[in-house]
């Protein structure tokens, strides 16, 4: 099994994160403790989507990785909204990989990256049938936590730079 990351990882998207960051109150002075509601509500929305840019390199590592290894299961697990599955879908298609199953974060679901990332896998592993994952992800946190629980990472920075990990043998 598959699975992959969205945002840092097949997509840059600095730029969505910026035009968000213009529209939201943190331009303007608030406590830091305060989460940035405009802000969040902006970026996982589907408004500026379109800005993100495909991460070429890492998206040639997939398909490379695919093609080689055949994998009978490839998903999507990103902490993206629920919101924005149409365009998810569409950026997906316009990058030519083609998934078994796109998990996206639920409206009022809170948990952190690494603790939503764990549970979905895990539940994925069951539901195919799986008993090794390779994820491929840009968050450090993300990396290490699944690291910790014996699940194969790849971390989608290294791939950027061009360096290739070698420990790959199944899938």
């Amino acid at each position: 099994m598959l699975v992959l990351d969205l945002d840092g990882t097949l997509f840059d998207t600095s730029a969505r994160w910026h035009e968000c960051k213009k529209l939201s109150r943190e331009d303007r002075k608030t406590l830091f403790w305060v989460p940035d509601r405009v802000f969040w509500e902006c970026y996982q929305s589907p408004r500026f989507m379109n800005l993100d840019e495909p991460k070429w390199k890492v998206i040639r590592f997939v398909k490379r990785l695919i093609e080689e290894k055949e994998p009978e299961v490839i998903a999507v697990v990103s902490g993206r909204s629920e919101k924005q599955r149409k365009e998810t879908l569409k950026q997906m298609s316009n990058i030519g990989i083609e998934t078994n199953e796109i998990v996206l974060r639920g409206e009022k679901d809170f948990r952190k990256d690494y603790e939503f990332k764990k549970f979905v896998i895990r539940e994925l592993m069951e539901k195919y049938d799986q008993n090794k994952a390779i994820v491929i992800d840009d968050s450090d946190v993300v990396l290490k936590y699944l690291e910790e629980e014996e699940i194969e990472v790849i971390d989608a920075k290294t791939i950027a730079k061009g360096e290739k990990k070698e420990n790959m043998n199944t899938l």
